[in-house]
C-alpha cells in the first residue's frame, strides 16, 4: 500500500509503504499546446510507417490484381454476344454448286471490325475508371491486372462473337436450299483490336489518377486510421 504525502512545491508525490524498498518517482507529461502538431513515436516515421504498410499489403494487391482479372475477362462474353448479334454479318448466297459470298465489296466485313472495335473501345473507357474507384488497392500493380484482364476479355469477345450462331450457319451449309440467303458469322480480321480494350483501360486509369490529389495512387489516408491518426490530417484542438 502507498502513502502519498506533500512536497514543498504543493505537489503530492507517492511514498512507498513500509517493508518496500523500491521508489516511485513522477515522470514529467509534456502537454500539447493548441495547433501543435502531435509528436511521433520513436522510430516510427510517417515515411517509415507507410513503407511498412506497403509492405504487408503488397499481396492483398497481388490478390485483388488477380481477382480483378478473372471478373474482367468474364465480362468479355457479353461484348462477345452483343457482336455476333449486333454486328454487321456477311451474307452467303447458296447456289446449286454450293454457298457463295453475296457481297463482294467487304462492307459488312468492315462494319464488323468497326463494331468489336467500338465495344472494345467502349468497354475500356468505362474498366479503367471503375478499377480506379477500388482506392484500397490502387497502384501498378492492379493497373497490370487490369490491362491483363482486358486483354483476355477481348480473345473472349473475339472467340464468343465468331462462336455465336456458328451452329445454325453450319446447318445451312449442308441443307438450305439453293437461292437461300444466310449470315455468315462474324469473323475478326484485323487481329489488333484485341490490344484496343487494355490500351483504353491503362488510359481511363492514368487520366483519372492524374486528377488524384495525393501523388502515389495506391496510397489511401484511411489505410493508416489503425496507427491512430491520417497522415496529412490536421490534430483536433487541444
Amino acid at each position: 500500500m502507498r502513502h502519498e504525502s506533500p512536497g514543498p512545491d504543493g505537489v503530492t508525490t507517492p511514498r512507498p509503504a513500509a517493508g518496500l524498498s523500491h521508489s516511485t518517482e513522477l515522470v514529467p507529461v509534456r502537454r500539447r499546446h493548441a495547433g501543435e502538431e502531435p509528436e511521433d513515436p520513436p522510430g516510427l516515421s510517417p515515411a517509415a510507417l507507410m513503407t511498412g504498410i506497403r509492405a504487408s499489403t503488397a499481396w492483398r494487391d497481388v490478390i485483388a490484381a488477380v481477382v480483378l482479372a478473372l471478373v474482367v475477362a468474364a465480362s468479355g462474353a457479353i461484348n462477345g454476344v452483343l457482336w455476333g448479334t449486333i454486328g454487321p454479318h456477311v451474307p452467303v448466297l447458296m447456289t446449286a454448286n454450293g454457298p457463295i459470298l453475296a457481297e463482294y465489296y467487304g462492307e459488312s466485313s468492315f462494319g464488323a471490325q468497326a463494331t468489336y472495335g467500338g465495344l472494345a473501345l467502349a468497354a475500356g473507357l468505362l474498366l479503367g475508371p471503375i478499377a480506379y474507384l477500388a482506392r484500397r488497392w490502387r497502384g501498378p500493380i492492379v493497373l497490370v491486372g487490369l490491362a491483363a484482364g482486358c486483354l483476355a476479355a477481348g480473345f473472349v469477345s473475339w472467340k464468343l462473337g465468331t462462336w455465336w450462331g456458328r451452329d445454325e450457319y453450319d446447318s445451312l451449309l449442308q441443307h438450305a436450299a439453293p437461292g437461300r440467303q444466310f449470315p455468315m458469322p462474324v469473323e475478326l480480321n484485323a487481329k489488333g483490336l484485341l490490344f484496343l480494350e487494355p490500351l483504353m483501360a491503362v488510359l481511363g486509369y492514368v487520366v483519372v489518377a492524374a486528377w488524384s490529389r495525393y501523388p502515389d495512387l495506391k496510397v489511401d489516408p484511411g489505410l493508416n486510421r489503425e496507427h491512430g491518426r491520417h497522415w496529412g490530417d490536421r490534430p483536433p484542438d487541444q
